[in-house]
């Protein structure tokens, strides 16, 4: 049985329209507003348009399980400055008490929504001030499929652990600069605990801060690529060496995660990490360090034991951390490990996946 939901597509002229409804854009929506705006993620919802087809009905508001605002919010609501036609969308569902879902962007994380029997997804929250807030993945192409010709090569335990790394992570590799002398500043402001009081500054120093630690430490193996700039930023595709296709960016990329135990997954401007779910995609351990982080299905995933989970407070001894975990993990259940997180992917984190699990929640309740 589909799920039944109202929106109103045309509000698709205020701004860039959420994943949820990709299969519902036509040829006169922008690509900008479709969610496959970058050539490298093309491909990413095609098993999710044909889920949709069977699964979502797009209705009026009277017969809807549910209400979903179509674009990504501004991040303040109640406000002067959100479109007319907008806040009538959101003022009808709440007179006709419809429950209202609600998509913030990835990488702001001072996100201010009150709106009455809503549910707010922000994918880049502090846990501490938006406890009420839910969060989304970041979605892709599945590499599995698409790279690795469908097949999950798990990885046998090794006697030293190897962590992959394949990113921007300023100041590493950068030339001599103001940008580079101003990464520098934060990566000292830090080392100096200042970070978490002002965590909005905090930009990429947590990262190299890890990166740093772990390239140190004698009982752990790196396979660390670190950029110069920016992977979808000026310059073009960038893998540490110089610009190259798509197909060779993302194929390096995914191989850095397949060939290496676990994969360094941390903030960068914004407080989540992409990186976490191509990880998870991968079949691989996430090293994952919690900056006060909200995680996608907290109620059904026990993040905590999926990942190796570092508190922020414990990044100075992540090297340790690693090393203990992994000397402590028996084979068996080192391989269990990889294959339980590409069933959650699967399951939870992927396109069809995350929709499937939320409707389903919604409907439930």
């Amino acid at each position: 049985m589909a799920v039944k939901i109202h929106t109103d597509l045309s509000l698709l002229e205020e701004g860039k329209g959420i994943d949820m409804f990709y299969p519902f854009y036509n040829s006169s929506h922008h690509t900008s507003k479709r969610g496959d705006d970058n050539e490298i993620l093309m491909g990413r919802f095609d098993e999710y348009v044909e889920y949709a087809k069977t699964s979502i009905e797009l209705t009026d508001l009277e017969n809807a399980d549910f209400a979903v605002v179509p674009i990504y919010m501004p991040f303040d609501y109640p406000s002067n400055l959100a479109p007319k036609r907008l806040a009538h969308f959101i003022d009808m569902c709440v007179s006709k008490g419809k429950r209202i879902i609600i998509f913030s962007g990835h990488d702001v994380a001072n996100v201010s929504i009150e709106i009455e029997n809503s549910l707010v997804f922000c994918g880049a929250s502090y846990k501490s001030k938006n406890a009420g807030f839910l969060s989304f993945p970041h979605f892709f192409e599945d590499f599995i499929k698409k790279y690795k010709d469908e097949k999950l090569n798990v990885r046998k335990k090794g006697s030293i652990p190897s962590i992959g790394f394949c990113g921007y992570a300023p100041p590493i590799n950068l030339p001599l600069s103001k940008h580079k002398l101003i990464a520098q500043m934060k990566l000292w402001a830090n080392y100096c605990g200042m970070m978490k009081i002002f965590p909005d500054l905090s930009s990429h120093s947590y990262r190299a801060r890890a990166l740093k630690i772990l390239s140190k430490h004698r009982g752990i193996k790196t396979d660390f690529i670190v950029k110069k700039n920016f992977a979808f930023g000026p310059g073009g595709l960038n893998t540490g060496s110089g610009r190259v296709s798509k197909e060779e960016f993302r194929l390096k990329y995914v191989d850095n995660i397949i060939n290496n135990d676990y994969t360094l997954c941390i903030r960068g401007i914004g407080n989540n990490s992409v990186r976490l779910y191509e990880t998870m995609c991968c079949g691989r351990i996430p090293i994952f360090v919690n900056t006060d982080c909200i995680l996608p299905f907290e109620n059904e995933i026990d993040w905590k034991n999926l990942c190796l989970w570092i508190e922020e407070r414990d990044l100075k001894n992540i090297g340790n951390i690693v090393s203990d975990f992994h000397s402590k993990i028996s084979p068996e259940d080192f391989e269990a490990r990889q294959r339980e997180i590409r069933k959650v992917w699967e399951e939870y984190l992927s396109p069809v996946g995350f929709f499937q699990t939320l409707f389903y929640s919604l409907i439930k309740k």
